[in-house]
């Protein structure tokens, strides 16, 4: 009796790692629509030839993003940037300045 019911036990468990096999084999073989995006916008995002103040960078960040959110991105705009690849805005920069016969000023800027 016992060895009948641990019999069909182990048949229903061989079973049942063959179902969770199947699904993973599924699951790679699909690709994810927010993973595919996230690497083209990341690839995007260095190509581009920004003009000076960053404002190419910026519209293409916000689009993306856009587009992000509908593919399920639950994260912020800054979230967004960061994954992006771009410079923290909150970290302050060190700006040399220098004027004529005057000694070198370090300006901290925030």
């Amino acid at each position: 009796m016992r060895a009948a019911r641990l019999q069909d036990a182990l048949e229903r468990l061989t079973a049942a790692i063959r179902n969770v096999e199947a699904e993973l084999a599924a699951m790679k073989a699909e690709h994810d629509p927010l993973a595919t995006h996230i690497f083209l916008s990341r690839r995007n995002y260095r190509n581009a030839n920004d003009t000076k103040g960053g404002k190419r960078r910026e519209i293409n960040a916000r689009l993306s993003f856009n587009t992000a959110c509908e593919l399920g991105f639950r994260g912020s705009l800054d979230e967004w940037k960061r994954l992006m690849g771009a410079a923290r805005s909150g970290k302050a920069q060190l700006k040399c300045k220098r004027k004529s016969l005057s000694p070198l000023r370090i300006d901290v800027k925030p």
